[in-house]
């Protein structure tokens, strides 16, 4: 059974469900009709070997939705022509062609299932059901004994072989949607029905207030790792250069950051510390911040951060605890799902 993996279509007529807040969680709901209207514009794909074969897959349908096997059920075609050899009863069943070239057409039936993915997004897996083949000219009794194993061939190796760019398309298609899923969170759930599917999500239920910088994932040459210190009393974090913090006791090491540019990094940029009383605030532009005097203390800079991406970036967010006042950086672009 041949798989291929397809990310999910997504948002043009979904329905959003807000759970329970306490939960932070979502539900995202596709249609039917939606499923289907996304599967079926999505365009040809090409296939071709020289002087043997040469076609489109098209015909992309959702077939309907299976709660019970948790499957979508989907279809398309591959159509096309092939070169009949030379010589033999073969090419005297095919005497009629033009320049010895005859039609044919598969019939592709597929189950797809919907997955998270490695980055937590809803993807598709798509399994190969069944591959029937159909002659278009001649005897098709007498075609089917003479071309049965060429058939065969040619449609293991359009299914197989034309996998990528069929991915390829469907990515193409999907990626003109898919930018609302980063705000949704990772795929926690799915629930199938014969009207729709429900991608049920998990959330954090900090709130997003950009990005500090860009930091390094791993370590490189000019780079230093940024250790994260929880205080387990109030929760608040603080972040610092030393592997060893000035209140002993009070913070627990939660690992690395991120990896930090030194100051003499091209494109690094000052990030200064505002201590509060329980919250700590980090900050490369203090003017913007319209940072109370009483209710924090300017400490200088604690680190630095890159104002640009560069290969093996990425960025550093910047969150806030509306209950409890408290800000929290990291990588994570959900807030590693803090409750």
């Amino acid at each position: 059974m041949r798989r291929l993996a397809f990310p999910l279509p997504v948002l043009l007529g979904l329905i959003l469900i807000p759970a329970v807040p306490a939960r932070a969680a979502t539900e995202v709901k596709l249609e039917k009709g939606y499923i289907a209207g996304v599967v079926e514009k999505l365009p040809e794909v090409p296939f071709r070997q020289e002087e043997k074969y040469r076609g489109s897959v098209h015909s992309f349908r959702l077939a309907g939705i299976d709660p019970h096997q948790r499957r979508l059920m989907a279809a398309f075609t591959a159509e096309g022509e092939y070169k009949a050899p030379a010589s033999g009863p073969i090419s005297e069943a095919t005497s009629q062609s033009r320049d010895g070239w005859r039609k044919f057409r598969f019939e592709i039936k597929a189950s797809v299932h919907v997955e998270a993915g490695v980055d937590g997004s809803p993807r598709f897996r798509v399994e190969v059901d069944e591959v029937k083949r159909t002659e278009l000219e001649g005897v098709a009794g007498l075609l089917a004994k003479l071309l049965g194993r060429q058939f065969d061939a040619i449609a293991t190796q359009v299914v197989d072989g034309q996998a990528d760019s069929v991915n390829q398309k469907l990515n193409a298609e999907i990626m003109k949607r898919a930018a609302m899923y980063k705000d949704f969170g990772v795929l926690c759930g799915i629930d199938y029905d014969r009207e729709f599917v429900a991608l049920k999500f998990d959330l954090t239920r900090l709130d997003r207030q950009g990005i500090l910088g860009y930091v390094l994932v791993g370590p490189r040459e000019g780079f230093a790792p940024l250790h994260r210190w929880l205080n387990a009393r109030t929760g608040g974090h603080r972040y610092t250069l030393s592997p060893t913090i000035d209140v002993p006791g009070a913070y627990a090491l939660e690992g690395i950051a991120g990896h930090v540019p030194l100051a003499d990094t091209p494109g690094a940029v000052p990030v200064e510390l505002f201590r509060g009383r329980v919250d700590h605030l980090y900050t490369t532009d203090p003017a913007a911040e319209n940072i109370r005097p009483r209710l924090f203390v300017r400490e200088g800079v604690a680190f630095h951060v890159l104002a640009e991406p560069i290969d093996g970036a990425v960025p550093l967010y910047r969150f806030n605890d509306p209950r409890r006042g408290l800000h929290f950086y990291t990588t994570h672009p959900h807030a590693e799902f803090a409750k």
